[in-house]
């Protein structure tokens, strides 16, 4: 599908669901690549629609002609919890939505309102963003990085890649909450913008970039060892406290 006719999809969806439900469709657009401007005939097609509480229209995934299609439908209230509230679904929901609002190609409703909702996302308030990363941290980065030490020393490369990756995403998730920042990225590029945030860990702009790219096993021990031992240092300097439980007597129930 070429671009064109992606986005031409992506209006008559857009005209269809705002037929379908007449005057409840407070906001529908689209991001991803195809807002960009970037995408190429393989790429799919990422919608958000905004509606009225109680409106009973439901986002879905679908194939349409070989891509992907996806479209996200959010009661208001529901979605400007999300913005509130960074606790949400493990804190990824936050740092995701805020992305999306910023690159969002509205197509229908006013564009007006994206700004009302980036400041209601930008007024949550820093302690809560603290809470969060102190709730979510023992999902992130610690197994992901055993798993590396584990491959290393199972000699076992096949997986090796993929840990990598696990690694760096969900840091780069922690990096969002602790700057209270967001990426307009997936992937690597990702990691580019968050090595543009305040408060990094030591030599994250040349480490994460070098592990990502590492294909010597001993070499990607060596920079996820330095980098992961950055990001702890990072955040005990940023007083981010994380329980390290020592005695099954001790662990809450």
């Amino acid at each position: 599908m070429q671009p064109a006719e992606r986005f031409q999809l992506a209006r008559g969806l857009c005209a269809r669901l705002v037929a379908q439900y007449p005057g409840n469709v407070i906001l529908g657009g689209v991001y991803g690549s195809t807002a960009r401007g970037t995408d190429t005939p393989w790429s799919d097609l990422e919608m958000l629609f905004v509606v009225r509480d109680g409106c009973q229209a439901k986002g879905k995934h679908l194939l349409f002609r070989d891509i992907a299609l996806g479209y996200e439908v959010f009661e208001q209230s529901r979605f400007e919890g999300l913005l509130a509230d960074p606790t949400q679904e493990g804190g990824r929901s936050w740092p995701f939505w805020m992305g999306v609002l910023n690159v969002l190609k509205v197509l229908h409703g006013n564009p007006e309102q994206i700004k009302v909702w980036l400041q209601l996302g930008q007024s949550v308030p820093p302690e809560k963003f603290r809470q969060t990363l102190e709730t979510i941290l023992p999902g992130l980065v610690v197994e992901s990085y055993g798993r590396i030490l584990s491959c290393y020393e199972r000699q076992n490369t096949t997986d090796l890649g993929c840990a990598v990756i696990e690694v760096l995403l969900e840091m780069n998730l922690a990096l969002c909450l602790l700057n209270q920042q967001w990426v307009t990225h997936d992937y690597y590029q990702g990691l580019l913008e968050a090595g543009n945030f305040a408060t990094l860990p030591a030599n994250f702009q040349s480490l994460a970039p070098a592990l990502w790219s590492a294909t010597n096993a001993s070499e990607i021990v060596r920079l996820a060892q330095t980098l992961v031992q950055n990001f702890w240092q990072l955040l005990a300097d940023e007083g981010i406290q994380v329980k390290n439980y020592q005695s099954v007597d001790d662990l809450p129930l």
